[in-house]
């Protein structure tokens, strides 16, 4: 308290008084997650938010994605045996006035720390019976499949394993190529998220064809 502020006890609250620079954002996890990001603090796969300020993302309910980014500021040191989790607490920034204490909103915490992956586009992932595949375009032009195991999904380009940074993976025209068949592929142009920039109307490399993109190199 500081001098002049009026204290009352008990009924009726006279004013409410809140933080409004920074903000608070208070969420609950899992013990499944929990036990998860604790297994990583111990194997130094992930840095335990107890003692790091991992980065947060956060989107209020109007909003598309994951546009705010904050960090985590408080873990409990326990959890609630009635619902089975814990409570985490992240800070963010609100100079602009964005926020108003007792929204709802959508949290994101890092997952990992950082690592080595090669991500394709995530359309060129398919099933094949019960295994993921994408289609190399091996030697030759000759149509391989490749059995690969989903990871993260970072903007559109889908973590893999089993395929080499820079070798073509056919994202579209997947009806038309079978494996052992030869292809003619036309490289496309991609942005960072694996999207194709489209070529302007008659231009080299516009009909339709399988295409394919190179698979990328990232670090998450």
């Amino acid at each position: 308290m500081t001098p002049g502020n009026l204290v009352g006890v008990g009924d009726p609250v006279l004013t409410t008084v809140v933080s409004s620079d920074k903000v608070y954002a208070y969420f609950d996890a899992s013990e499944a997650t929990y036990l998860k990001y604790m297994r990583a603090a111990r194997d130094g796969s992930r840095n335990s938010s107890r003692e790091t300020a991992n980065p947060v993302q956060m989107g209020l309910s109007n909003e598309q994605g994951y546009p705010h980014t904050g960090k985590m500021d408080f873990v409990d040191n326990r959890l609630n045996p009635a619902t089975a989790s814990i409570r985490g607490r992240a800070v963010f920034d609100n100079k602009q006035g964005l926020f108003t204490p007792g929204l709802f909103a959508r949290i994101k915490l890092v997952g990992s720390g950082n690592y080595q992956a090669v991500v394709v586009p995530d359309r060129a992932i398919t099933t094949d019976q019960t295994r993921k595949i994408v289609l190399i375009v091996g030697p030759n032009n000759i149509v391989q499949p490749r059995p690969v195991t989903p990871g993260a999904l970072i903007d559109g380009m889908r973590v893999v394993d089993d395929v080499k940074a820079g070798e073509m993976v056919i994202v579209d025209g997947l009806l038309r190529a079978f494996p052992g068949a030869p292809v003619t592929p036309q490289v496309l142009k991609v942005d960072d998220k694996g999207m194709p920039i489209a070529a302007p109307p008659g231009a080299p490399g516009a009909a339709p064809a399988p295409a394919s993109a190179p698979a990328s190199a990232a670090s998450k």
